[in-house]
């Protein structure tokens, strides 16, 4: 397929909404939340270079606007749907590969196939730019969920802010422990009662880092 056909086709993640089987105040199309992704990737990897980190910026934001482009075809799936069972995320991953295979290669050029399996399939492979990438993504939910909270949307998003924080404190950056501690109660929510204890302990656990970053 051409470029140009490629570029008109992933314009529908403009249409695409995320959490389709949940009621949301303010709806957010998949493109939006990819470009979401990169802007808080892009500030996690500068504080990465302030604590000494190399990080391949172009790679990473790469992966991040390209990242969830096989949901042109998927839909948006909840990442707690998921990741409700291991068999389901396997059968999940492997229904991924195969959209890729079957669908998603014959939109692109046939050059582009092997880069832009990594960039979709494989983005969040443990390197620095991966969990970069893994933790932008988690922090951009975490702003949706505080928004839709903030609006009265508690019962299903009250969930999702607790789970998705969790997850986050698993990642080992400098810059997440540096935005869980000196950002996360910007967001005007207290942090134990909306984020739950295991997360309270884990930031009151985390050293002062506001001095390493002016």
């Amino acid at each position: 397929m051409s470029f140009g056909t490629y570029m008109y086709k992933i314009r529908g993640l403009m249409h695409l909404k995320r959490y389709q089987n949940l009621f949301k105040f303010k709806q957010r199309s998949v493109a939006e939340h990819s470009w979401s992704v990169a802007k808080i990737a892009q500030g996690l990897a500068k504080i990465e270079t302030q604590y000494g980190n190399n990080v391949n910026m172009g790679l990473l934001l790469e992966r991040c606007i390209s990242h969830d482009e096989v949901e042109l075809f998927t839909g948006d799936i909840l990442s707690k749907t998921k990741r409700i069972t291991e068999a389901m995320k396997k059968a999940v991953d492997e229904a991924e590969i195969i959209v890729f295979n079957e669908k998603f290669t014959k939109i692109i050029p046939q050059e582009w196939i092997e880069e832009y399996r990594q960039y979709i399939l494989y983005a969040k492979d443990g390197t620095l730019e991966g969990e970069i990438l893994r933790a932008a993504d988690i922090i951009d939910t975490i702003f949706e969920s505080v928004e839709e909270i903030k609006l009265g949307n508690q019962e299903d998003f009250g969930e999702i802010l607790v789970s998705v924080t969790e997850s986050l404190i698993t990642i080992d950056l400098a810059s997440v422990k540096y935005f869980l501690k000196e950002n996360l109660g910007e967001l005007g929510l207290d942090i134990r009662e909306y984020y739950g204890e295991n997360v309270y302990r884990f930031i009151e656990s985390i050293k002062d880092e506001k001095s390493l970053i002016s």
